[in-house]
């Protein structure tokens, strides 16, 4: 692993364990036993650093997320099993993390819309839309690259609105209340009841 991959892994470890303000440049180092102008080396200040350990955490996510839409049955399991694991994920972040994503993911999706391998790190839910209208459980008349885009918007709502911030709705409410019913009017009559299936009687919540 290159030192700069090194640094980002480590930086993201950090950042979302103690919240970023409490991690300095100095703290980084020393606990990676390298010199800080190593770090400097990678990286021109410490927002950039943080930007990009965002984007190293989201790459990682989007990879996991690809591997369970791949073993899964159908794309409401998968929907399903990456719903349950971002809950979970969620109980162990920190809230001065969470209280950091608001500032910082804003700065990081900006930097993704230029991505020029056309990637943007949103692999995974394209898969994920392509996947279910092979499946027949999306609707075949579906604009996929639309609907991904606003997917990927709706995201950066979630973390960025200051609106949504004051009634500082808990994760399951954003799930039921705004993500479950979106993606139910993508759904035909066959995707309508794996989706009773899975989140009615089944909720993993």
């Amino acid at each position: 692993m290159e030192t700069r991959d090194k640094v980002l892994k480590h930086s993201s470890q950090l950042f979302s364990s103690l919240g970023v303000k409490n991690v300095t440049m100095d703290l980084l180092a020393t606990d990676m036993g390298i010199s800080k102008r190593t770090i400097y080396e990678h990286f021109k200040d410490k927002e950039e650093l943080v930007i990009e350990s965002i984007l190293h955490m989201m790459r990682e996510t989007n990879k996991e997320n690809i591997q369970v839409i791949a073993e899964s049955a159908n794309v409401v399991e998968a929907l399903f099993l990456i719903m349950r694991r971002q809950e979970e994920r969620r109980k162990h972040i920190p809230k001065v993390f969470q209280e950091d994503l608001k500032k910082y993911f804003p700065l990081a999706k900006a930097r993704t819309i230029n991505d020029k391998d056309g990637s943007r790190l949103i692999s995974a839910p394209l898969n994920l839309l392509r996947k279910g209208v092979d499946q027949g459980i999306f609707r075949k008349d579906l604009q996929i690259d639309l609907v991904d885009s606003y997917l990927f918007e709706m995201i950066s709502i979630l973390h960025s609105s200051p609106l949504i911030h004051m009634l500082n709705p808990e994760p399951v409410a954003v799930f039921k209340s705004i993500v479950l019913p979106y993606f139910r009017g993508l759904c035909t009559q066959k995707g309508l009841d794996l989706m009773h299936t899975y989140f009615d009687d089944n909720n993993p919540f």
